[in-house]
């Protein structure tokens, strides 16, 4: 079974998953090296995701889309048939508390606190490193184009107002010469 996902396809096997990127690297996963699987649906504001897990904690993660929805839920049972003692996690994301959700942290890095957004996204375990570190780099990129345009706009208003007041001054020394 093959599911295409957001830059990647995952191959469902009977011993193993592979998980193909975009610049065709391939991740050989053994169902017997995996202590469990995670998997969430991709809704409106929140990404699609399966996540491997094997013992010593680390995981690989398969992104989707909303089309892949009902073959993700197919290769979730296959694999759940063929390892029933397997531990599969359906993630349901309408019980995240709203301050973990990804609508929520976006609005707040970029129009109100945005440290508070990136400490949110860090600390909800939803994300991979990578897409922290890419949402920091974005919200932080975003965040000094608008401190910079700030400046710049209160620089230019500065400089009117410097000149409005210079204008004056001569005006009124040129009344008394």
């Amino acid at each position: 079974m093959s599911i295409k996902g957001n830059g990647q396809e995952l191959y469902i096997g009977k011993q193993s998953a592979r998980i193909r990127d975009w610049m065709y690297n391939t991740k050989n996963i053994e169902y017997d090296d995996l202590s469990k699987i995670e998997y969430s649906f991709r809704t409106l504001t929140e990404g699609g995701y399966m996540d491997f897990h094997d013992a010593y904690g680390h995981f690989e993660r398969f992104y989707f889309p909303k089309k892949s929805n009902e073959a993700i839920q197919r290769a979730a049972d296959y694999i759940a048939a063929l390892y029933p003692e397997m531990e599969i996690i359906k993630h349901d994301t309408d019980d995240d508390p709203f301050y973990a959700k990804n609508i929520f942290i976006a609005l707040i890095s970029v129009f109100c606190l945005w440290p508070v957004g990136i400490i949110l996204c860090w600390c909800t375990g939803k994300r991979t490193t990578k897409d922290k570190i890419v949402f920091t780099i974005t919200i932080l990129a975003i965040q000094i184009s608008l401190y910079a345009f700030y400046s710049y706009w209160r620089y230019i208003e500065y400089r009117n107002a410097m000149d409005a007041m210079n204008n004056i001054v001569d005006q009124v020394q040129q009344m008394f010469r």
